[in-house]
């Protein structure tokens, strides 16, 4: 299986998890995608993150004490699936999930990789490589979902809509001030249908800011 092939079947499970899910937007653990999967290609598999991450089709956050990490679909993830992938492998997917989920192909175990380096301040949690794509993407996610949110109160909704136009001002600039991002960060993370947004938002600026 390429790394093309493993991505698009990863972002097709992404997808159907999203869907299922009571809000579009959490993050799902990588890990419970290869043990479905029966995949024990680490390496390969974080090509695939990789490769997904470069296009801007998830976004990749959350490193957990265990190496776990957790991705969510963006927007451009979710149509790239509706209209079928590049690859195939979706519609193969879709008409028969069982033959994969029964697992794949089985490969020799990788070397261990040598352990990622958490950026500096934080604290380990945040396997993330700092590319402002991913940060604008996830910007324009919350703001979507901002948008269409009906249950936070009207006065704390528009608040948030200043907040998150003060973090695409800061986040636009040369020199950033990490003060006031990390204030907006805050109260953004308190709006309830954006907080799994926000949790992932804050891996990727932390690792951008060092």
């Amino acid at each position: 299986m390429t790394t093309e092939e493993l991505g698009e079947l990863f972002l097709v499970h992404l997808y159907d998890l999203a869907e299922a899910a009571p809000h579009p937007n959490f993050l799902f653990m990588v890990n419970d995608f290869a043990s479905t999967m029966g995949i024990s290609d680490r390496e390969g598999l974080q090509k695939a993150l990789d490769f997904l991450g470069d296009r801007g089709l998830i976004i990749s956050a959350a490193l957990d004490m265990w190496g776990g990490i957790s991705a969510a679909i963006t927007m451009e993830g979710s149509v790239f699936v509706e209209e079928g992938g590049e690859t195939g492998i979706i519609a193969r997917y879709r008409q028969d999930p069982q033959s994969f989920r029964r697992g794949l192909p089985a490969e020799p175990p990788p070397a261990p990789a040598p352990p990622k380096e958490a950026g500096a301040g934080s604290g380990g949690t945040c396997g993330v490589r700092p590319r402002i794509h991913a940060v604008e993407a996830i910007l324009a996610d919350i703001e979507e979902v901002l948008e269409k949110d009906a249950t936070t109160a009207p006065e704390a909704w528009r608040d948030g809509l200043a907040d998150l136009a003060t973090l695409k001002i800061q986040m636009g600039r040369n020199v950033k001030n990490r003060q006031v991002i990390e204030a907006v960060l805050d109260n953004l993370g308190a709006i309830p249908s954006v907080t799994p947004l926000v949790a992932g938002l804050r891996c990727i600026i932390g690792a951008y800011l060092e």
